[in-house]
């Protein structure tokens, strides 16, 4: 129920685009009439051509949008994965022609502007992504952390029993299988760590500078790279997230760590799947990670022959393709600043290497070619919409309830009042929470609390259109937009979702009937969804006073 936005967050801000036409629908006794009044999709049929072909288009646009999910269907990938397919395939195909009708010597230019121009570059695109991937997933974690109530609380109640919070911890750090887990408190400065208190930190100490920086840092986590103190002083990447209580004041730090030796291992792996040396070295140039544990901490490139010439440009540079002469000829190397570690990443490839590759691509026949052609093409195609369709996922639905985040909700919005406004529709909106769900989390434990938000938004989903908007707002708020209906039918609507909540969904383990309060206002010509939302909040407010269970 925690890691959403606050529902009063003023941060808002609606993007821009168009957006399809929702119909809300509660078959209940008392929505029943209501339901019927609605307009149809016959009265769609009587759109100008044009505003009938803008909401097919705008339908077509919400699908690619969103990724699949109960209810939501994803039919199209977005149009930049083919284009980005053609675009390479249309890349290796000029290649393997210029290769195959070209003299050893001009095929040999060709393989050096090839190296220097998109394979280095794309190589070191490609473990950069990989790096980017591999941190996601523990910077999700560690705002997970950051916002469950349990921790929450515990530090605000006084950090009593520091059992529970390790015993915390060391699950943490078990279920994610990560290196390290750990929290400190800004209330008593105890840094807690998954094996117990680890000690207390200071603003004096050189090794905790780190933890009073965090809380003027603009943003909510920072990846660190630093020496553990719990286990030996290893080398170790840390990501820290920020602690705040619900008034936004900061209470600390949490967070995991991940073993820079497991760098080493994927710097291995690169090797043997490019073929080219890679490593990172840090703003000194001293190397932090190589397929070679023994040069790491001990080599700087100031002082190797040959890249020694190119060291001070490499460090002082964001990216670039430079040239070095070594001991077997011209070396090509490729550099990029990675600012998530702090490091420098390089990719080397010889011309000799490039050359013997290019040798053997002469005599291939041109069949064996384009099936390789196509093979990459199929892999690379794989590979691109993997990565998409997760960080699509990531950035549009909310986990617990399977609708919609607060995030992508605000672009929905605006594209409905684009549509809207060109239409001359009229647009509504639903935002209701839970009454008493703190009780219900603090009786029955967090478990019951998930299961009744799920049944909540399976209530949600299985009442609303194609073109509905339905999303989770913050922790126990949810938010329906509705287009081309007024507030008094969505009111109707409103109670009948009320309605139909009371009768199904019960506490877990009882009898008690789960209720909502709902606030519900219509759209006013100038507003944003700040202002909407505003008026909505104090109508919901309403409903809580009045006695909850109600529509406002």
């Amino acid at each position: 129920m925690t890691g959403l936005p606050d529902a009063h967050d003023d941060t808002r801000r609606p993007p821009e685009g168009p957006m399809d036409e929702p119909k809300f629908v509660y078959d209940t006794e008392n929505t029943r009439q209501a339901s019927l009044d609605q307009p149809t999709d016959a009265g769609v049929s009587a759109e100008p051509k044009a505003a009938r072909e803008m909401i097919a288009t705008t339908r077509k646009i919400w699908h690619a949008l969103a990724d699949a999910c109960p209810g939501l269907r994803l039919r199209n990938a977005f149009a930049t994965t083919p284009r980005l397919i053609l675009m390479l395939g249309i890349i290796l195909l000029a290649g393997f022609l210029a290769v195959t009708l070209s003299s050893y010597q001009v095929s040999k230019e060709a393989v050096q502007r090839a190296l220097v121009e998109h394979e280095l570059p794309l190589t070191s695109d490609n473990i950069y992504s990989e790096i980017q991937a591999s941190l996601l997933r523990p910077i999700y974690v560690s705002s997970l952390m950051a916002h469950d109530t349990f921790l929450v609380d515990w530090m605000l109640d006084g950090e009593r029993d520091p059992q529970k919070v390790t015993r915390y911890l060391r699950e943490i750090q078990r279920k994610y299988d990560v290196f390290s887990t750990f929290v400190v408190s800004a209330l008593t400065r105890r840094y807690y760590h998954f094996n117990g208190i680890l000690k207390e930190v200071s603003p004096d100490a050189q090794k905790d500078r780190w933890f009073f920086t965090m809380e003027h840092h603009p943003q909510g986590y920072r990846v660190d790279i630093d020496t553990n103190e719990a286990s030996a002083n290893r080398l170790t990447i840390f990501v820290n997230h920020k602690i705040q209580d619900g008034d936004g004041r900061f209470v600390g730090v949490t967070g995991l760590g991940l073993d820079v030796a497991t760098v080493s291992q994927l710097i291995e792996h690169y090797k043997t799947r490019y073929d080219r040396d890679i490593y990172f070295v840090d703003h000194q140039g001293i190397i932090e990670s190589h397929s070679d544990d023994r040069l790491i901490g001990k080599l700087d490139i100031h002082d190797q022959p040959g890249i020694a010439a190119v060291a001070d440009e490499i460090l002082a540079g964001d990216q670039g393709t430079l040239t070095y002469q070594g001991e077997t000829g011209r070396i090509f190397i490729r550099y990029r600043y990675i600012p998530e570690l702090s490091w420098h990443l390089i990719v080397e490839e010889s011309e000799q290497a490039a050359i013997r590759a290019l040798r053997h691509a002469l005599y291939v026949d041109l069949g064996i070619g384009g099936g390789i052609t196509l093979l990459v093409l199929a892999i690379s195609g794989f590979t691109v919409h993997r990565f998409q369709s997760r960080l699509e996922r990531l950035a549009s639905i909310d986990p617990l309830s399977g609708l919609f985040n607060r995030q992508f909700f605000e672009a929905l919005f605006a594209n409905a009042l684009s549509t809207a406004r060109r239409l001359d529709h009229e647009l509504s909106l639903l935002l209701f929470d839970i009454d008493l769900f703190k009780q219900i989390n603090d009786t029955h434990g967090h478990p019951a609390g998930d299961r009744v938000i799920e049944q909540i938004a399976r209530i949600v989903e299985s009442g609303r259109r194609e073109t509905d908007i339905a999303a989770r707002w913050g922790g126990d708020e949810f938010v329906v937009l509705l287009v081309d209906c007024d507030e008094s039918d969505a009111r109707r609507i409103a109670e009948g979702l009320r309605h139909r909540v009371e009768q199904e969904v019960r506490v877990p383990d009882t009898d008690r009937p789960v209720t909502i309060s709902t606030g519900v206002a219509a759209y006013r010509r100038g507003e944003n969804l700040k202002d909407l939302t505003a008026r909505i909040d104090t109508r919901l407010y309403a409903a809580k006073a009045a006695g909850r269970n109600r529509v406002a």
